[in-house]
C-alpha cells in the first residue's frame, strides 16, 4: 500500500465509533491516478519459480495447515501468504522459512500500480489498483481475470482489504475494505461486486489509513500508519469488530514507522509487518518484521529483501496459531 496524501479538512466523520479500531492493506497510491513513480514500469516476465531466501524464521517449526488451521475447502496454497511487489510480481511467501519465491506477473491494470491485495481460500489474489480497478489472479494458474468491480462506488477511490471467515471454522468468507481516503470500513458483496461502507472511525483512528487481515476463526485485524493519515508517526496493529467497528485489542507499535509502503499479513498467531520509504535512497526496499502479540515481541527477519513489497495477504486457510 502506498501512503496517500492527507483527506481534504472537514470530511465528514460523523459515526461513533469506541475508540480503537483496524486496519486495511496495500500500496497507498496518490489520488486513485494511474501510477506515475519510477517503480511502476511494467515488472517481471510472467511466471517464475525463483526463491528469494532472505533469512532463517527463528519461530517454530510447524507445518502449514498445523494447529488451529482450517482445513475444509481450503485450496492448495491457500495456507501460505502471498505479497505483491512494486513492480507487479506476485510472490509466495513462507514464514516458516522467511523465503519469497515469485510465482506471476500480475501488470493486469494496463500499467498502473498495485494499490492493496488480498488472497481467498481458493488460492487467489484480489488486487485492487491505483485506477481503482478490482481484478483476480490465481495464484495456481496465473492469468488477470477481470471482476466487474466498478471503480469509485460510494466515493471510495482505493481501499485496503483482508478476508476474514463469517464464523470461526467456517468456509464462508467477508472480503472487508478500508477506505484509504479515511471513510472507515467497508466490504465488498462478491456476488454482485458492490461496495458497501459501514463508516468513518472515530477517536484514536480516525482518518487513518489501514491495512486488513482476516483469519479463519473470523477475526479481522488491521495494521495502521500513524495518524493523521500521511503523518509519519507511530503505527499500530488492532483487532476490530466488524460489526461495531469497535477495536477489541489494540497494540501500539511506537519503532515502527510504516514508510511509503506498507503491508500486512497473518499467519501462524503471529502478524508479519512489511514497511518500505521509496525515499530513503540507502534502504529503499522492504524490511520484514514479525510481531508476535502473545508476547509482544517484535522480531526483525529480514532489513532488506531486495524488491519493495506494496500489498499482502493471507487466506482464512492460514494456520491460527503460534506456529
Amino acid at each position: 500500500m502506498r501512503r496517500l496524501p492527507l483527506p481534504v479538512a472537514g470530511a465528514a466523520l460523523v459515526l461513533a465509533l469506541t475508540a480503537l479500531l483496524t486496519s486495511c492493506g496495500g500500496h497507498h497510491g496518490g489520488n486513485g491516478a494511474q501510477g506515475d513513480d519510477a517503480g511502476d514500469d511494467a515488472g517481471g516476465d510472467g511466471a517464475g519459480d525463483d526463491a528469494v531466501g532472505v533469512g532463517a524464521d527463528d519461530g517454530g517449526d510447524g507445518g502449514f495447515l498445523g494447529d488451529g488451521a482450517t482445513t475444509s475447502n481450503c485450496a492448495p496454497g491457500s495456507d501460505l501468504v502471498y505479497v505483491a511487489s512494486e513492480e507487479r510480481i506476485l510472490y509466495s511467501y513462507d514464514p516458516r522459512q522467511n523465503v519469497f519465491t515469485q510465482v506471476a506477473n500480475i501488470d493486469c491494470a494496463g500499467g498502473s500500480y498495485v494499490n492493496s491485495m488480498a488472497v481467498d481460500r481458493d488460492a487467489v489474489a484480489w488486487i485492487n489498483y491505483g485506477d481503482g480497478s478490482l481484478w483476480k489472479v490465481s495464484t495456481q494458474t496465473p492469468g488477470c481475470v477481470a471482476t466487474g468491480f466498478k471503480p469509485n462506488q460510494g466515493g471510495v477511490a482505493l481501499f485496503g482489504m483482508g478476508f476474514s471467515a463469517k464464523t470461526s471454522g467456517g468456509n464462508d468468507e467477508t472480503l472487508f475494505i478500508c477506505d484509504l481516503g479515511g471513510g472507515g470500513l467497508g466490504y465488498i458483496d462478491l456476488s454482485t461486486m458492490t461496495l458497501a461502507r459501514f463508516g468513518p472511525f472515530a477517536g484514536a483512528y480516525a482518518n487513518r489509513a489501514a491495512e486488513l487481515t482476516g483469519t479463519g476463526d473470523a477475526r479481522l485485524f488491521g495494521f495502521f500508519a500513524g495518524s493523521p493519515l500521511g503523518d509519519a508517526s507511530a503505527a499500530s496493529v488492532a483487532q476490530i469488530d466488524p460489526v461495531t467497528e469497535a477495536a477489541t485489542q489494540d497494540w501500539p507499535l511506537p519503532t515502527i514507522d510504516t514508510g511509503s509502503d506498507w503491508a500486512f499479513s497473518f499467519w501462524g498467531g503471529d502478524f508479519y509487518l512489511y514497511t518500505a520509504d521509496k525515499y530513503n535512497m540507502s534502504n529503499p526496499d522492504t524490511t520484514v518484521t514479525r510481531f508476535r502479540p502473545s508476547d509482544g515481541s517484535l522480531t526483525v527477519l529480514s532489513p532488506n529483501i531486495g524488491f519493495r513489497i506494496v500489498g499482502a495477504g493471507s487466506s482464512t486457510c492460514a494456520p491460527t496459531t503460534t506456529q
